[in-house]
């Protein structure tokens, strides 16, 4: 295998792993998640793809679960002051909910052979939702769709909401992984750019 093909290989690695951890961190925090904090699964996960793209591994407080489902309740659902960082794509580009980056990110998810499944509890648009579905356009091969999905869609989710994340964060959880979140999008969109 020559270097070339081998760079891809990693790179489309990364992603994959990259998209997962994203659609694992802001869907509402499940035993999934919560069995691979305990395990160290996430952490290794974290460490492999700070190795990858020159990001530095985040430092997480050392929290407990109610801490982690406080928080993203807070910071994503429902806020007395107002939610920081509405998890949906479409509203960190129009400020509205289903808008033309909503139907634009449908469209090109139908085009390329996604679609919501029955009893999604949830907007489309909706960040762990969009992570998930770049995953699987990279499981199923179509690394270049997903590396649009990524830089397109949510990255600028990640400029947006990752500021305000960190500095709403009380649980030294989200605040973290947003920006590293952040740094890697944007690596993996220069990296297509060059």
């Amino acid at each position: 295998m020559n270097a070339a093909v081998e760079r891809t290989e990693t790179v489309d690695e990364t992603l994959r792993l990259t998209l997962e951890l994203v659609a694992a961190t802001y869907r509402t925090p499940d035993a999934a998640l919560r069995a691979d904090l305990a395990g160290g699964a996430f952490a290794v996960a974290l460490a492999e793809v700070a190795h990858a793209t020159g990001v530095a591994v985040p430092a997480l407080a050392d929290v407990g679960w109610t801490a982690i489902e406080v928080a993203h309740v807070a910071l994503f659902v429902t806020n007395p002051r107002r939610v920081p960082a509405p998890p949906y794509v479409g509203f960190a580009a129009d400020d509205e909910l289903l808008g033309p980056t909503a139907e634009a990110l449908g469209a090109f998810l139908r085009h390329h052979g996604v679609e919501v499944r029955a009893g999604w509890g949830d907007l489309p648009d909706h960040v762990a939702a969009v992570a998930e579905a770049g995953a699987l356009l990279t499981n199923a091969g179509r690394t270049d769709a997903a590396r649009v999905l990524a830089a397109a869609y949510l990255l600028p989710w990640f400029e947006r909401y990752a500021p305000a994340v960190v500095a709403a964060d009380d649980s030294g959880f989200y605040g973290p992984l947003s920006e590293f979140f952040r740094s890697v999008m944007s690596e993996v969109a220069r990296e297509d750019a060059a």
